[in-house]
């Protein structure tokens, strides 16, 4: 485990990602270095080569030699449009490093902000490829000082962004900002295969003189030769990014809740191969031939087909049929995926993104915190009632591969509703239903989803029970945003154990008394149970609940879900 490397490439859309991935390809010597670059192997699906964008993260596996020593590197390039941010969140958790590109023409921009917070709520380190360099040489001209200037621009706003999200972190000790000195930050053009750090200047003598003058003179080959990319990225991944020995003990405790003393938590701290299986889910896709394919990242012991493991949530275990690695487009098949690697199983027909798969029942995994939530709703109806079971149960699968879709299946009005991060997610997920699934479906027009809110405290309302012997008094009133925000981030949930809950609740500035009486959370709505020596009430709080989240997912003004109250 000491020389692997679990990697995610993120970046704001078109700052040049995949072209990245591309090149670190080919330094690995999977695809032809000719087409490196113009290939974009990581954008598997037809749709996302037709668009030029990345739709689904894709996972890939290469060896690279550094220091003598031969290293793996379990690489996942994520999509930089907004829309996609969740494959981004999930990539996150599988991984203990991001390379965040930032193109250098653009700067960081607000998807950089987006994809840097993700990567360190996780506790994922992050370093710097500054992309597109070419650009200010052949297109804005600029000279060597206005250049450096420039660079030194992007490093430091990239660095505020990593200060101000890591100086509340505790399990942070170290100064996480990147720095060309210390080899942390690249430079280079993925399109044109040329890439430069700190470290690799010393190595190869070349410096930005020398890369000026190669650029302005379009011998690009040349530099491609003397300073080639893969191998400044792929050596500053095998000397500054984490391996799973490292990393492990730092962020199990930040991602899981159980028992910090166990036996189990002591082998996924030391990533033990012959502990226990620990295998987390980040990823679902569909295989035509190989059906479900679930991929994630395996904390402690050995993958092998034929085991039978639990799944988090649901009764009964799993048998494994297969076990691989994701090389792009193609999956590998292997007999054994050992821990700190990043695999892909079939067999695991219960697992959805997000699920912990292990060898003994265990306290999951903190579930993947999405940072946003649906914001546009469109209808979906198959064209021929025919189709109707299949779209069903298509619709079933699109919302298990991606938590961030919302699926409502209406069955008075057999109209079905799909909500999505915006009008391109729910575009694409469209576009696949008609074109992989062969289902013609008409689409509704997009529509924005609203939410209602409490203004002020309401009466005391009473409701009595049918024999009129009960009376149950609620009142209703709107909650602080900093309650709010905790539940949103996951600070708060009802899968917590109790002290830590109140502590949480009263951090973000609820009264003590009233953070005690917490019954129940629901999206970002509380129940308090001020009620004092009533008998029997338990019997009744499943019905209570129930009547509750009906009004609450259907508010009193315009049937869209209540928040915040």
């Amino acid at each position: 485990p000491e020389h692997i490397r679990n990697i995610a490439i993120a970046a704001h859309v078109d700052h040049g990602k995949t072209t990245l991935t591309d090149n670190l390809l080919a330094g690995a010597g999977m695809i032809s270095d000719d087409t490196a670059g113009q290939q974009l192997a990581m954008d598997t699906e037809e749709d996302e080569q037709e668009r030029g964008i990345t739709i689904d993260a894709a996972n890939v596996s290469m060896t690279h030699e550094y220091d003598e020593q031969n290293h793996l590197i379990n690489l996942i390039d994520t999509p930089g449009h907004v829309d996609f941010g969740g494959d981004v969140t999930r990539a996150m958790r599988a991984v203990d490093g991001a390379l965040v590109v930032v193109d250098a023409v653009e700067g960081a921009m607000p998807q950089t902000e987006t994809v840097l917070r993700q990567a360190l709520r996780e506790g994922v380190k992050p370093a710097l490829f500054i992309n597109k360099v070419d650009r200010l040489i052949s297109e804005l001209q600029e000279g060597p000082e206005e250049m450096q200037q420039r660079l030194m621009g992007v490093i430091a706003d990239v660095n505020e962004l990593i200060r101000g999200m890591t100086e509340e972190m505790d399990d942070i000790d170290d100064d996480w900002t990147v720095s060309v000195e210390e080899g942390t930050v690249g430079f280079g053009s993925a399109l044109y295969k040329w890439g430069v750090s700190m470290p690799s200047m010393q190595r190869t003598g070349m410096d930005f003189a020398d890369i000026m003058e190669l650029e302005q003179n379009d011998e690009r080959q040349e530099l491609h030769e003397r300073t080639p990319l893969s191998d400044v990225v792929l050596d500053m991944v095998c000397e500054h990014f984490p391996n799973p020995v490292d990393a492990q003990p730092r962020r199990v405790p930040r991602i899981w809740r159980g028992d910090a003393e166990s036996e189990l938590a002591d082998t996924m701290r030391m990533v033990n191969e012959d502990g226990e299986v620990v295998f987390m889910v980040t990823d679902i896709s569909m295989d035509p031939h190989a059906g479900e394919i679930a991929t994630g990242r395996v904390f402690s012991g050995t993958l092998e087909k034929g085991q039978e493991l639990y799944v988090s949530g649901t009764a009964g275990k799993n048998r494994i049929q297969s076990v691989g690695l994701f090389m792009g487009s193609e999956r590998e098949e292997v007999d054994r995926v050992p821990a700190g690697n990043i695999a892909s199983v079939t067999g695991l027909r219960d697992a959805i993104a997000g699920s912990t798969v292990s060898s003994v029942e265990m306290t999951p995994f903190e579930s993947i915190e999405h940072i946003s939530e649906p914001v546009i709703t469109k209808s979906v109806e198959a064209q021929n009632m025919d189709d109707l079971p299949k779209l069903i149960e298509t619709l079933q699968q699109v919302a298990k591969e991606d938590p961030t879709i919302q699926i409502e299946i209406n069955e008075d009005t057999g109209e079905h509703l799909i909500s999505g991060q915006g009008e391109l997610h729910l575009e694409v997920i469209t576009q696949r239903i008609r074109d992989n699934q062969g289902i013609p479906v008409i689409t509704g027009e997009p529509i924005v989803v609203f939410r209602e809110q409490p203004q002020e405290a309401s009466r005391e309302v009473e409701g009595q029970s049918p024999n009129r012997h009960n009376k149950f008094y609620i009142t209703v009133e709107p909650m602080a945003q900093d309650i709010v925000d905790a539940i949103q981030l996951g600070e708060v949930s009802m899968d917590m154990p109790e002290l830590e809950r109140r502590e949480a609740l009263q951090e973000a500035g609820m009264d003590k008394d009233t953070s005690q009486n917490v019954e129940h959370i629901h999206r970002t709505n509380i129940l308090i149970d001020d009620t004092k020596g009533i008998q029997h009430l338990n019997e009744t709080m499943e019905l209570v609940l129930e009547g509750l989240q009906e009004a609450l997912d259907d508010g009193p003004l315009a049937a869209e879900p209540v928040q915040g109250s």
